[in-house]
């Protein structure tokens, strides 16, 4: 639906003066001011108020009718015989990232027809470059025209993108329109982000009331990534002593989207080889390996399989520290890993990128493309997709067949003991603030439910972990301290659904104002710190809330990303679960380092009991870089110290402190010379009083 102009008199409404100029009839519930008496301080009220006005709105019949299909895919401004008909040869186009074409797009009206005075749109996804499309400018990109079936129908352009209302007569159910996307010399630019069954969405107010619906059978292609440009090598974060373990190789182009391999130059071959990497043990090294041995899975017959290589630590304890050199077709490539520690102990570090979204709101991507680039590119051992509940074209909480076919697709996905997969959704709340929502039952357990954030039973936080209360399930707010909403904290965060909060993801950090890349439109008092003050205790961790379809690696494109370690003990989703309810986890902003802290042997995200005046405590921190350190720094109850450094990738830090008091916490931040960060979860001291 499109936005409307804020109204002045936003605050409340009139017949006068209505609170939403496209739809005057809609008026705020009676209980509005009772419902809702604390707001976050920049809730968008129209946002939610004309999300509310689209659910009341009685659709026409004919709204979101008819079909489209692709007819031709043309180098920009060419006429003629098309390179590929899907309606006649049954393929689906593919074209290459960020590429100009003219798209010519044939769309049938609906059983319901268009009445005069009715509006058609076309768009092409709305995120991440494509080209507008738009009707004023044949000579820009994007330029679209719409020609009716025969003379008597008009379709006049109107403003706002390619809109154009019917004219002359109304349109007959089975009629045929003919678009064109790209129609200038300019033609019109697709996606940069590879993804299956991108879309033209064309959308359809048949009667003319302002409220379009998008229709579902539309014109879709393929968008394929460059030619590769960057090699990806993950192993695991930490390992047993003398256990052989797998690195996980993969290409992407500039941006992240993953790549083919190169074929080799030898002509009988049709893949880079079985020895297609030479593997180097680094200086910063303390610990060497075996002769690793090289495998591929039928790179010959799928270009995209990742390499997998075994790898089996010499005995003892240490970190491993690898770098890939490619061979033949993959002489330009390189690669260091990121640290891999070799420790004796009953948890293991694990990765997670626990917020993403698909093609299903307004992200990248299929579900399942998602999660096979978190497990084969990016090389995750956990991963969630928490796709809008009611944002973006098609909300999923209008559709539940569709939401209960995307939980069941993330159950397919998961490779219990290898690879977790979460469902979830994000509870897109424009006025206390975003969350996202995680459930841990196994698959054939309860069925995982979206409560919508525009239900007036769960509009509020409080009101949403009544209804997960009982349930396997976590919330998590995200992107709290700024734009889009910042988080509502005057509704305590739950201790049993929401121990932990999102502190880094693509939108920035929302730690503390004292750090860099803050979020956008930062509001003082609404830092995760400034809560932490507040008496409430949470752990960190970072995610993606990637929407370019590359979970675990957002910052390849964007610069800026988030991830989550995770100390479990086992890889299935409840430990998972326990992991985070005990706040044994700490965030990044995408990269990967090797991380613990603990004072008195408490660990990270644990409580102390308050300590006798004039004792120490034993603050230990183990950090492995994954580029030189700049600084350290402990942060105790909201002050700031800054430690000194041993030189070197690997620190191991041993220092007494004087001891936390009744409700203080202490927690670790690293700051890294390539822009990398790093937060503990913080150790608490239980306050004798709720705050």
């Amino acid at each position: 639906m499109d936005r409307v102009e804020k109204d002045p008199t936003l605050s409340g409404s009139t017949a006068a003066t209505p609170v939403l100029t496209q739809a005057p009839w809609f008026s705020p519930p009676e209980d509005w001011a009772e419902q809702h008496p604390i707001l976050s301080p920049n809730a968008k009220l129209e946002t939610h108020w004309l999300q509310l006005a689209a659910r009341e709105h009685a659709s026409g019949p004919g709204d979101g009718g008819g079909r489209a299909w692709l007819r031709a895919v043309l180098p920009p401004s060419e006429a003629g015989a098309p390179n590929r008909n899907p309606e006649t040869a049954g393929e689906t186009p593919r074209v290459e990232a960020g590429s100009r074409h003219r798209f010519e797009v044939e769309f049938e009206v609906g059983v319901h027809g268009i009445e005069e005075g009715g509006l058609l749109f076309l768009m092409p996804e709305a995120f991440w470059d494509w080209s507008e499309a738009q009707t004023w400018d044949p000579n820009a990109p994007g330029y679209t025209t719409a020609i009716g079936p025969d003379a008597d129908v008009r379709l006049v352009p109107e403003p706002g993108g390619a809109v154009f209302r019917v004219e002359g007569r109304a349109l007959l159910a089975g009629e045929r329109l003919h678009f064109v996307f790209g129609a200038g010399p300019s033609g019109a630019q697709v996606d940069r982000y590879a993804e299956r069954g991108a879309e033209i969405m064309v959308g359809v107010d048949a009667d003319g009331d302002g409220f379009r619906r998008w229709i579902p059978e539309t014109a879709r292609l393929d968008v394929l990534a460059r030619a590769g440009t960057r090699l990806i090598a993950h192993g695991p974060a930490d390992t047993a002593p003398n256990a052989s373990f797998e690195i996980v190789l993969a290409l992407t182009d500039s941006i992240g989207n993953h790549a083919p391999w190169p074929m080799r130059a030898d002509p009988a071959g049709s893949d880079p080889g079985p020895s297609a990497f030479d593997v180097e043990v680094l200086d910063a090294s303390t610990l060497a390996i075996e002769d690793p041995g090289l495998r591929s899975i039928s790179v010959g017959q799928n270009r995209y399989a990742p390499y997998r290589v075994n790898v089996t630590p010499r005995p003892g304890e240490g970190t491993i520290r690898l770098r890939f050199r490619g061979r033949g077709a993959l002489r330009d490539f390189q690669v260091d890993l990121p640290p891999i520690v070799v420790r004796d102990a009953q948890t293991r570090l694990v990765w997670g990128d626990l917020h993403g979204h698909s093609q299903l709101s307004d992200g990248t991507g299929t579900p399942e493309d998602y999660f096979r680039y978190a497990r084969d590119v990016a090389r995750l051992d956990v991963a969630a997709l928490t796709d809008h509940d009611h944002w973006g074209a098609r909300p999923l909480d209008e559709r539940p067949e569709v939401t209960s076919r995307l939980f069941d697709t993330i159950d397919r996905a998961q490779e219990p003991g290898r690879f977790i997969t979460l469902p979830g959704y994000e509870w897109t709340n424009w006025l206390h603030g975003h969350r996202h929502v995680l459930y841990f039952e196994e698959p054939g357990g309860p069925r995982s439910v979206m409560y919508s954030s525009l239900d007036p039973e769960t509009d509020r936080p409080d009101e949403l972990w009544a209804a997960l209360r009982g349930r396997q399930a976590l919330t998590f707010a995200h992107h709290s301290a700024g734009e889009p909403v910042a988080t509502n904290w005057a509704y305590a965060p739950d201790p049993v659904l929401e121990p932990v909060t999102e502190i880094v993801s693509v939108h920035g950090q929302s730690e503390s104002p004292d750090m860099p890349a803050a979020v956008a439109g930062a509001i003082p008092g609404y830092f995760v710190l400034d809560t932490l003050l507040a008496g409430y205790q949470l752990g960190f961790i970072g995610s993606g809330d990637s929407h370019d379809g590359h979970p675990g690696l957002a910052q390849l494109a964007s610069g800026r990303a988030g991830l989550a370690g995770l100390f479990t003990t086992a890889l299935d989703r409840a430990h998972i679960l326990e992991t985070l309810r005990s706040r044994r986890t700490f965030a990044t902003n995408g990269i990967r380092p090797w991380m613990q802290v603990s004072i008195d042997g408490v660990p990270m995200g644990g409580s102390l009991a308050p300590g006798e005046p004039g004792s120490e405590a034993t603050l230990m921190i183990h950090y492995e870089a994954t580029a030189p350190i700049e600084r350290i720094e402990i942060v105790r109850s909201g002050r700031t110290a800054t430690l000194e450094l041993a030189p070197g990738l690997s620190q191991h830090i041993e220092r007494q402190i004087p001891p936390l008091a009744d409700g203080e916490f202490h927690y670790v931040r690293v700051i890294q010379s390539d822009g990398g960060l790093a937060w503990s979860s913080p150790i608490f001291v239980e306050a004798r009083t709720a705050p």
